[in-house]
């Protein structure tokens, strides 16, 4: 592939009603000599189904990273970027007879010879908007106009701004990654060196592809030279997701180095020879910083190294006698101070320094990139439902992947490891892998330190997106040296032991020391083993520990959840017990409408007031009960001083319900408080009530029989 372009194919990818997803153009035709409509290569059968994601008619728009092996070298893959619309029926300006639904769902793919999916998203999202704009799905010549402009401006690149891992970078999401994964990032780090079955599933497939992009990123120049095999694997039995080659990988291979850079070739002109490529590489490793890493940090880290590194010959302690201190294994100076000399009262800050002599190293110096994913070890950030069965075949030893259809949730057989995007869920299904997974006390100490720098970032400096990557760095240069030490040493644990042990035990490590020669790195014997972050517990160590069981363990989650629920029940109870106890303690403190607001509202003394007032309004219930057996003198007179009040022109009262109170009362004035109280709503005068009070009571005394 040292030949071709940066962009080898654009494409529209479409959906039928009837055919399901297919191909609808692409430029240079997928199969050649043909029109490239309708047709894909067999070892690309299902090409299709990754552009248009399972899952997709539910969004409006979304991003498809996925990765397919060449067609051309087994050792070789293709990287692609879909750019997913979905628009209604009545935005198209030419409609044809297969567009029978109420939307259109297209795809506006690229396949990339280089990894550099975030680069061209930004462009591709450009021309997918113009594209679907035309309304006209037939005019293609703006995706041919892309597809040269495309090539045109990665070749005109210069070498060194090819070289330089920026490129692969662009895009990815770091910081908001770590600030919603916060001390999980580590986890997901590290379990990317174990090379375990791990399946990450989430509807848009955007979210995910960014996370396993963004893992990937952070171990050094893993996706600038460890991404040429993500998509190859040489399967026991024919399959149609896969091409098949006559000649065996292993006699593919050759006398090949290890370790090929193909990126300068790839992106220069396809017309130059190979004989001037070599010079551009050279270049390229020499001017920049291959893993993305600030040419001005390491630098300055590498000034710093060299100023303390003289100093401490004198009095003051170096940062590498610090990490000496910290270690106390192998390769430590003769005057290397205990492990328990680096202590934490100062500041969590002052361990940073440590880093200067980590990140200063460069990574060709101890053999970067690892390995991951290599010899049946697949890195997929998408794939559809039709390459389940690929994950099942012998061949395949590990997977990173990303998925959006239900079923892979359901196949917990084929993964070690469940991550749940959307609720940043790591379902770890083995108790061996949980094991080996648990964060360090030093390694809590590492991650707390970088997030909390992340929260409160400066430009180009502490908190930014080449800062974290430097920290990760560090934190990777470490772990390769303290893994030289010897099993069961405290250096080991620092590590976690367990994972320390199932990473010894991975092909990606076993190839590491084969290619430095049992792990005899020369930039290493300046540094002693161990943690950075190594030193001597504190209060804040326990509260890290039980906020990280509390977030990753299953009885932390359960009991998460039950707190979550009691104080929502409680919560709502206190709601509704407050409301009733505010409601009853209102009525009980009020002032009673038909007593207090009499004695005010009358110009009237109270001695001369016939009406009860206040408590007396249960003896004025009594009265009545004894004015119905009275006799008909009785009952005349109280006629008599009724139509006196009348006649004399009582004052009126602020509110009518109170002159109701100063009549006496039957079972039926129940009903006409009511009424009263519905003419107030409506306006009705007081005056007019008070004379309708009068006919009331005139007419509903009872008559003796």
């Amino acid at each position: 592939m040292q030949n071709q372009k940066p962009v080898l194919h654009i494409l529209v990818v479409g959906f039928h009603h009837k055919k399901g997803c297919q191909v609808e153009f692409s430029y240079p035709p997928l199969v050649a000599g043909t029109e490239g409509k309708g047709e894909c290569p067999s070892g690309w059968k299902y090409l299709p189904t990754l552009a248009l994601p399972d899952g997709s008619h539910n969004f409006s728009s979304d991003f498809v990273c996925f990765n397919l092996p060449s067609l051309t070298d087994p050792e070789q893959s293709v990287y692609g970027i879909s750019c997913y619309r979905q628009i209604a029926l009545e935005e198209v300006r030419i409609r044809t007879a297969d567009l029978t639904r109420s939307t259109v769902q297209k795809s506006v793919c690229t396949l990339l010879s280089l990894p550099i999916y975030g680069y061209v998203e930004v462009k591709l999202s450009l021309i997918a908007q113009a594209f679907f704009e035309q309304g006209d799905f037939s005019a293609t010549e703006i995706l041919v106009k892309a597809y040269e402009q495309l090539n045109a401006c990665l070749v005109s690149l210069e070498p060194q701004e090819i070289g330089s891992t920026r490129l692969h970078f662009v895009g990815v999401p770091l910081r908001d990654l770590l600030l919603k994964w916060r001390h999980k990032i580590l986890i997901l780090f590290k379990l990317l060196l174990l090379q375990k079955r791990v399946i990450c599933y989430g509807s848009p497939v955007h979210p995910t592809c960014a996370l396993i992009l963004g893992i990937a990123s952070l171990h050094p120049e893993l996706i600038s030279k460890g991404f040429q095999q993500v998509a190859c694997v040489k399967t026991s039995r024919p399959m149609s997701p896969m091409p098949t080659f006559s000649t065996p990988v292993e006699e593919q291979h050759g006398d090949a180095p290890p370790c090929r850079t193909t990126l300068p070739a790839i992106v220069t002109e396809q017309e130059a020879p190979h004989e001037q490529i070599a010079p551009c590489r050279e270049a390229d490793e020499l001017l920049t910083d291959p893993d993305g890493r600030s040419i001005a940090s390491a630098k300055e880290a590498a000034l710093e190294e060299t100023t303390t590194s003289s100093s401490s010959s004198s009095s003051s302690p170096s940062t590498g006698s610090s990490m000496e201190a910290a270690g106390g294994g192998d390769g430590a100076g003769p005057n290397a101070r205990p492990a328990a000399a680096l202590l934490r009262e100062t500041s969590v800050d002052t361990i940073a320094s440590n880093f200067s002599s980590l990140y200063a190293i460069e990574p060709s110096e101890w053999g970067a990139p690892l390995r991951i994913f290599h010899e049946g070890v697949l890195c997929l950030p998408y794939i559809s439902l039709p390459y389940m069965d690929l994950l099942t075949d012998p061949s395949v030893k590990g997977y990173t992947i990303g998925a959006s259809n239900v079923l892979f949730q359901h196949k917990r057989q084929l993964a070690d490891v469940m991550i749940d995007v959307e609720s940043t869920l790591i379902d770890v299904l083995d108790g061996e892998t949980k094991r080996e997974m648990q964060l360090s006390t030093e390694d809590l100490r590492f991650v707390d330190f970088v997030v909390r720098h992340v929260q409160t970032p400066k430009e180009d400096a502490e908190g930014s997106e080449a800062w974290i990557r430097d920290q990760l760095y560090g934190y990777m240069v470490a772990l390769l040296k303290t893994s030289l030490n010897a099993d069961g040493s405290k250096e080991i644990e620092h590590f976690n032991a367990h994972f320390m042990g199932a990473f010894k035990a991975t092909r990606c490590y076993g190839d590491w020391l084969e290619r430095t020669a049992g792990g005899s790195v020369p930039a290493f014997e300046g540094l002693g083993g161990g943690h950075p972050f190594a030193g001597t517990l504190s209060v804040a160590d326990m509260k890290l520990r039980i906020a990280q069981t509390m977030q990753n363990s299953e009885s932390g989650r359960k009991l998460n959840q039950a707190v979550t629920n009691t104080s929502r029940a409680v919560g709502g109870a206190l709601t509704t017990a407050k409301g009733a106890f505010s409601s009853w303690w209102t009525s009980f403190t009020a002032t009673p409408q038909g007593g207090h607001m009499t004695t005010q509202g009358c110009s009237e003394p109270p001695s001369q007031d016939p009406s009860p007032t206040g408590s007396d309004e249960l003896g004025a219930a009594d009265d009545d009960v004894a004015a119905a057996t009275d006799d008909g003198d009785g009952r005349e007179q109280r006629n008599r001083t009724s139509e006196s009040a009348e006649a004399t022109g009582s004052p009126k009262h602020v509110i009518a319900t109170a002159e109701v109170a100063a009549h006496p009362t039957t079972n039926n004035s129940v009903v006409e408080i009511g009424r009263e109280a519905e003419l107030l709503d409506r306006g009705t005068s007081t005056a007019t009530i008070m004379a309708g009070e009068a006919v009331t009571d005139q007419t509903n005394i009872p008559r003796r029989t």
